[in-house]
């Protein structure tokens, strides 16, 4: 019987603000990093009876204890509202800012529980209970106004000073000098002026519809009305805000660097995850937006990788913005990306590095060991064409070179051919071109019709919904699709494999796998209400985890050598199911 948790209808309504959907599986939890109470993204807020809950969820008025299960969240901030039990806090040990001034909360020792905490902001001194602990804290503390006689700087460390204004602990915007912490699931970050795009209309899809073809984004950047950057990866980053040029010290020390320019009208600039695009709404969180006059900026972005050799590991990201009189000359003509691949000159199949850059053909031909690839004629792509036209340059180009290929049929799901057109009247009278369909028909992943136009689409997926009314994005291109999707697949049909293929992972155990094998540039969001990312240590091998609320990891290779050495990595890790 599956276990039931019990959740505030605020708290529901809470979460739906800050991420944009409705909690849906048990890890999405574990994925935030932030929480306002007072957030307002995504449009107006909903009533507890228009959120479809899932079935692990039941209502409990004053249970806020799933609080403790968003364990990688960095900002809590809660507002006019009385709590019971604020013991959840103890197990949210990420937390760095934590905001309860308009809150119930009284027992100061569970603040002593939390090792990251930097900021902490607090009801009055009249309404806590043993105050000796905040002198044991090494952060800033600030106590609500009532009791203005208490040092607000109490306990301190020498060198802290109370929360200036921009600062994410007072609720108000951040300043050039601030430092800003963000955690992205897209592989891009946008800064734009509210003000300047305005005419876009609230809801709209603005990321399919005008910032994903490289084109487009190019135009966007040239012209300065949005501006963005690929990082390559998602992750956290610590984003430094400073004017002006970088001197001759932070470009060697961050010499990874871009030039970008925007316009800022409205007096401030907003910033957030590229995914944020996909339901447009300038109502950002006060800790994503930066103070800044009027004007047009020259921003020179500067970086380098994280000690841990991984993208996207609390990098740390510098923007200096320089004021000019008029919108400076860009002559980006796509994406610009603010990462470097060290390795570039190393073979493919050499290294990891080397796989990270395969295309999908030389994964086909060593995840499934064929050396023939075999597409489909223009004659019999036509037929498709009589109910999708034009088709997206990248699905052409995957049918006429590799589709035909039986290997990659042979697998665990069903991978959709020109020829079921003519078959399947289900396929030709849809919003969707479907490409792939999981083995029982649950699950489908397909191409919105409006976007075939783009040479390189997104890919969305349905679940148990033969009639495409509730469509999520799967991958941000094809391209990405395709690659993760072949990655999938390609597990099933592998000869080397552990017996039982599906394992349940601990943390732990994925901490192993996250240190020992290299994280693949593609994954799948949603797929069989799934989130999965891809782990390799040779050409030919693959781990596949699969984050459900519980992690579980299906692996193996396509040649003896390849599973050997996947396994000094994996073996004696995972439970079988």
């Amino acid at each position: 019987m599956m276990k039931q948790y019990g959740i505030d209808p605020r708290l529901v309504i809470w979460i739906q603000r800050n991420t944009g959907h409705d909690l849906q599986t048990f890890s999405d939890l574990a994925k935030m990093k932030s929480l306002d109470s007072r957030r307002r993204n995504f449009s107006a807020a909903r009533k507890i009876e228009d959120i479809r809950l899932p079935s692990w969820l039941m209502v409990k008025e004053n249970d806020f204890s799933l609080i403790g299960e968003m364990t990688k969240l960095k900002q809590l901030s809660l507002h006019d509202v009385e709590i019971d039990d604020y013991s959840f806090l103890v197990r949210c040990r990420s937390l760095s800012t934590l905001d309860l001034q308009d809150t119930s909360f009284s027992d100061c020792r569970l603040l002593a529980e939390l090792p990251a905490l930097k900021k902490v902001l607090l009801p009055p001194y009249s309404q806590l209970k043993h105050t000796e602990v905040l002198e044991l804290l090494f952060c800033l503390w600030e106590i609500k106004e009532e009791k203005a006689e208490e040092p607000k700087a109490a306990g301190q460390p020498c060198g802290e000073k109370t929360p200036s204004e921009g600062s994410p602990a007072s609720g108000e915007p951040l300043h050039l000098g601030d430092t800003a912490h963000l955690s992205i699931e897209g592989m891009g970050i946008v800064l734009f002026s509210s003000e300047v795009m305005k005419s876009v209309v609230p809801g709209s899809d603005f990321l399919t519809e005008e910032f994903t073809d490289p084109k487009q984004v190019g135009e966007h950047i040239r012209k300065g009305d949005i501006t963005a950057f690929c990082t390559g990866t998602g992750g956290e980053f610590i984003l430094w805000f400073r004017s002006g040029y970088p001197d001759s010290n932070g470009e060697k020390e961050f010499p990874v660097m871009i030039r970008l320019a925007v316009e800022v009208r409205g007096g401030s600039l907003q910033f957030g995850d590229l995914f944020w695009l996909n339901d447009w709404n300038p109502d950002f969180p006060q800790e994503q937006i930066l103070s800044l006059p009027d004007g047009y900026y020259h921003i020179t972005v500067c970086t380098k990788k994280p000690e841990s050799g991984y993208w996207g590991d609390d990098q740390i990201i510098c923007l200096y913005f320089n004021k000019l009189e008029e919108m400076p000359e860009l002559t980006w003509p796509g994406v610009p990306y603010l990462f470097t691949e060290e390795q570039e000159a190393e073979p493919q199949g050499t290294g990891t590095q080397g796989q990270n850059k395969r295309d999908y053909m030389e994964m086909i031909r060593q995840l499934y060991a064929v050396e023939t690839l075999q597409g489909y004629t223009d004659e019999e792509i036509t037929i498709v064409k009589k109910y999708f036209d034009p088709l997206p340059l990248t699905l052409e180009e995957f049918w006429k070179k590799a589709a035909r290929t039986e290997a990659i049929h042979k697998v665990q799901d069903q991978w959709i051919r020109p020829e079921n057109f003519e078959k399947w009247d289900w396929l030709r009278d849809g919003d969707y071109l479907v490409i792939l369909i999981e083995n029982q028909g649950c699950c489908r992943a397909g191409i919105r019709r409006k976007d075939l136009t783009k040479a390189d689409p997104p890919v969305y997926v349905t679940v148990d919904d033969i009639n495409g009314e509730k469509w999520t994005l799967c991958a941000g291109t094809f391209s990405e699709f395709l690659q993760a999707a072949l990655a999938y697949e390609a597990v099933f049909a592998f000869p080397f494999y552990k017996e039982g293929l599906v394992f349940w992972l601990t943390e732990k155990e994925m901490e192993i796998v996250q240190s020992g094998l290299e994280k693949q540039p593609f994954g799948l969001h949603s797929w069989l209400e799934m989130d999965m990312s891809f782990y390799s240590n040779a050409s030919d091998n693959m781990a596949v985890v699969m984050d459900c609320g519980d992690l579980e990891v299906l692996y193996g290779a396509a040649s003896e050598t390849g599973y050997k050495r996947l396994m000094e990595v994996m073996e004696g890790i995972g439970e079988t199911l």
